[in-house]
């Protein structure tokens, strides 16, 4: 969707602004960076890079089913979404814009908002990779706050609630787009919301 003036811009409740797409990508480059190195080394990972060492589960520092899951979810759903961005062409921006055309093909062709789920998987495979007080985050913290969060339940259900949180601002989204397109497009937006699934094929 291509950026206009201010004034021209539809109503987008929870679109981010450019400073928070910045921030939120600095922050995930980061984590990563860390992750990766204090994995590469341990268990041997040096003080230096990660002080609090015997705060590490092994779980997501070793290849396991979790770690496997994770990242099969974010080598899997990352490449969709971007090409559901490169599908729309020009269309395409962070914030709602008004389209020059409504895409319905490629992933269009078989739900109407291909990026928004993948964003969520990717969303929720590094909060639980990046984000476990038994993580890297862990390499810093007190150890009786990491066994008190992580044994209490208290940290995950918070991680859980990011990811509801997520899911809801990704609804309020999406009925601004839909409200948006169909103001657009008019009967064209009907017959394809009408015959495409919102975001799961044949299902939702």
């Amino acid at each position: 969707m291509p950026p206009g003036s201010s004034e021209a811009l539809p109503r987008d409740t929870v679109g981010p602004g450019a400073a928070a797409i910045n921030g939120r990508r600095f922050v995930t480059l980061a984590l990563w960076t860390w992750h990766t190195l204090v994995t590469v080394l341990y268990p041997s990972t040096p003080w230096a890079l990660c002080p609090c060492r015997h705060n590490l589960t092994d779980t997501l520092f070793t290849w396991s089913s979790y770690t496997a899951v994770a990242l099969a979810v974010i080598i899997i759903a990352a490449p969709i979404r971007l090409l559901a961005f490169r599908q729309l062409g020009e269309n395409f921006t962070f914030r709602l814009a008004k389209p020059k055309a409504l895409v319905t093909t490629g992933l269009y062709a078989h739900v109407r908002h291909p990026s928004y789920p993948t964003n969520w998987l990717v969303w929720v495979a590094n909060l639980g990779l990046l984000l476990r007080l038994d993580g890297v985050l862990g390499c810093v913290m007190p150890s009786v706050l990491v066994r008190w969060g992580m044994r209490s339940g208290l940290w995950p259900a918070l991680l859980l609630g990011l990811a509801l949180m997520s899911l809801i601002s990704i609804w309020v989204r999406v009925q601004d787009e839909e409200a948006m397109l169909k103001g657009v497009f008019g009967k064209e937006w009907e017959e394809y919301h009408v015959k495409t699934p919102r975001f799961i094929p044949w299902v939702f």
